[in-house]
């Protein structure tokens, strides 16, 4: 990832007004979230005054320097996913789903921090309506966006995950964010995964990065967007591969058999404490990196 130009700064910003009555997943892909709490809608308004674009949210004081990063890579590291031959077809997930949604500009999704400050962050995370690659710019839209506590991490590790939850082949291959580094709270979210079908909803997602400059960033680097999906959820969820569709949670427990040929690889089924008892499913986890774009009006 390389460090982008400066972009131009606007106040144009996603920030959170008002609280939603649940998720929106009727529009995939779109980003939605599992709890009313976090759920909210941005709403922009002009200044008569400035002619400049402000944003109206529940909280007083944004800085009038905000910072949006729009997700330029968006990578599934574990599990793998395996067709009904036993064939890997995580790379082509990858590239087909998530990495030609993204370059086409199908599919943006961005970090927003409306008052910028690396000591005390607080991040949206939402979809914007379109934008201009070339021009680094996004037009904001007024669908759903989540609120995202971020902490500053300073002694490893910087996940907040368990690194043995994931196969140590595909460990191995995560970005590895450093202290100084950022952590969001863990929350519940529906995301977007490229060839799916709809949102994928995730327990306990976090987002760990590094900025390229801390002080005056323009990217975000060695980000891993990790999280938990149960097998409740992933049943409902079919991704399309090379014009087939394959049930998610087949593909993660791949066919009978499949184990032995792919020893290093499965099992990947997991278990996750909760209120009632071990909930199934798989932790999950993407390589993530994002460049600085300006937010404009439509």
């Amino acid at each position: 990832m390389t460090t982008t130009a400066p972009i131009v700064r606007s106040s144009l910003a996603l920030g959170a007004a008002l609280v939603m009555p649940g998720c929106f997943h009727d529009r995939p892909p779109q980003l939605g979230c599992a709890t009313e709490a976090a759920c909210a809608t941005s709403t922009t308004t002009t200044s008569t005054t400035t002619g400049e674009p402000t944003t109206s949210t529940s909280t007083t004081g944004a800085s009038p320097e905000p910072r949006t990063f729009r997700i330029d890579s968006l990578r599934l590291i574990d599990p793998h996913l395996f067709s009904d031959i036993c064939f890997d077809v995580t790379g082509l997930v990858n590239m087909f789903g998530l990495t030609q949604q993204i370059d086409d500009g199908e599919l943006n999704l961005v970090l927003h921090f409306a008052d910028f400050d690396p000591a005390a962050l607080a991040a949206v995370l939402g979809e914007t309506e379109s934008c201009d690659l070339t021009a680094q710019t996004c037009v904001p839209t007024d669908g759903v966006s989540l609120q995202l506590p971020v902490e500053v991490v300073t002694e490893a590790p910087c996940l907040g995950v368990d690194p043995t939850v994931f196969a140590s082949k595909n460990a191995a291959s995560l970005n590895a964010p450093e202290p100084t580094c950022f952590r969001t709270s863990a929350v519940e979210l529906a995301l977007p995964l490229g060839a799916a079908d709809a949102p994928i909803n995730m327990l306990q997602t976090q987002v760990t990065f590094n900025f390229d400059d801390a002080a005056d960033p323009q990217a975000i680097l060695h980000g891993v967007v990790s999280g938990f999906l149960t097998r409740a959820s992933a049943e409902t969820v079919d991704i399309e591969v090379s014009g087939a569709n394959y049930n998610l949670w087949a593909m993660v427990q791949g066919p009978e058999g499949c184990a032995d040929s792919h020893p290093e690889l499965l099992p990947s089924v997991d278990e996750l404490a909760g209120p009632d008892g071990p909930v199934e499913g798989v932790w999950l986890a993407f390589n993530a990196t994002a460049s600085r774009v300006a937010l404009v009006p439509p």
